[in-house]
């Protein structure tokens, strides 16, 4: 099997590297270093309209709904490109909401929201996880009542990440309270700017700011319920399969794991072979990547194997932080961009990230279930 890029894959990478090249500013850097991805009509906003010139927020899309028509590999690789230098690149509203609406959404779903994604104008926050509903997300109660033309919603979100800098909600709602389960919930567009939506904010350890969303007789039109009524675990579950492929990108463990070799020099023995492995294990996510992206171009949905891969890369990623860590000894504890934080806490940064990464689109214990299910026909034990 030949694991080399073709020629046309190799000329996409130079091209999105001379793009990165142009367009990662200095002034870029800086105000994503002060305010991450929070602020709004700077220099990160000015860059992701760049992106959506080019048309890469659906370079894989089908030409008919606004997209360039390339492949999954081709986002794939982009992706990893901008991980490996650090700025954001189509996010989870392009990767895993798009595909969903474009496979079961209606006619006006398509036309209301692919375009404005595709612009980046439309970005979505994933409303999922509720207080008492989160690894068994069937139990949700967030409600959805039809009043005429209209729906009406009261319940919250939790872990909604994103929600404060997003213009609308793929929000998960019980249509159905009658029906088993899995089978009475639907997926509604909610604008952010809706009368009713309150966002509170909550703070991970590693300073990654999340929310707690709720939502008080908030009216949407009818339209807005995406593809059929009742058909939301589908959706739900298609969209968690993408977001976990979305997940296993390499680009930031390539570079921590180059800037962690250039910080450790000519190590002992032992260290050394620590690395090796860290090095064998990043290239093993390379592929795993590389596969996934294989079978979306076939036109099949990886279920499993990007569990696999989500698990891999995100213990990968702890690892890797731990053999910083063990590297840098007591000054590595120095936190990120503290004064005379080696690397500029970068190594601190990444074992205080890493952790959302193991439950972020499902916790990996979880996706072992999946695993076991989908993938070895175990059966459930009726969680």
């Amino acid at each position: 099997m030949d694991f080399e890029l073709d020629d046309e894959q190799r000329a996409w990478v130079a091209e999105v590297r001379q793009f990165l090249d142009e367009h990662v500013t200095a002034a870029l850097r800086a105000e994503m270093a002060e305010h991450g991805l929070e602020h709004q009509g700077g220099e990160l906003t000015a860059f992701r309209r760049k992106i959506g010139e080019k048309g890469w927020f659906g370079l894989n899309w089908p030409k008919e709904y606004g997209g360039l028509g390339l492949t999954a590999m081709h986002q794939h690789l982009l992706m990893s490109e901008f991980e490996y230098v650090g700025v954001p690149g189509p996010d989870l509203t392009v990767t895993s909401v798009a595909p969903m609406i474009m496979r079961h959404g209606t006619e006006q779903n398509k036309k209301e929201f692919l375009p404005g994604v595709a612009r980046g104008e439309i970005v979505f926050a994933l409303g999922y996880s509720e207080p008492n509903a989160g690894t068994d997300l069937a139990s949700l109660r967030t409600r959805a009542v039809r009043d005429g033309d209209e729906w009406v919603i009261n319940g919250s979100k939790i872990w909604n990440s994103g929600a404060q800098r997003s213009t609308h909600e793929w929000l998960c709602v019980r249509t159905d309270p009658d029906a088993p389960r899995h089978r009475g919930i639907s997926v509604i567009a909610v604008p952010i700017d809706t009368p009713g939506i309150e966002i509170h904010p909550l703070y991970a350890w590693s300073g990654y700011r999340t929310n707690e969303t709720f939502f008080r007789d908030v009216r949407v039109p009818v339209t807005n319920l995406i593809g059929e009524l009742n058909m939301g675990w589908t959706y739900i579950t298609g969209a968690l399969d993408l977001e976990r492929g979305a997940l296993i990108n390499v680009g930031d463990l390539r570079r921590a794991l180059d800037e962690l070799t250039a910080l450790a020099g000519d190590p002992d023995p032992a260290f050394r072979r620590r690395l090796a492995q860290a090095e064998a294990d990043v290239e093993v996510a390379r592929l795993m990547g590389l596969e996934a992206a294989s079978m979306l171009d076939s036109g099949r949905i990886p279920s499993v194997e990007v569990s696999v891969e989500k698990i891999f890369t995100s213990e990968l990623r702890q690892r890797i932080a731990d053999l910083a860590l063990d590297l840098l000894g007591p000054e590595g504890l120095r936190a990120h961009r503290s004064a005379g934080a080696p690397a500029d806490g970068f190594f601190e940064r990444l074992y205080r990230v890493s952790p959302l990464m193991r439950f972020g689109g499902g916790t990996n214990e979880v996706l072992r279930d999946v695993i076991a299910q989908r993938g070895h026909k175990m059966p459930s034990y009726g969680r």
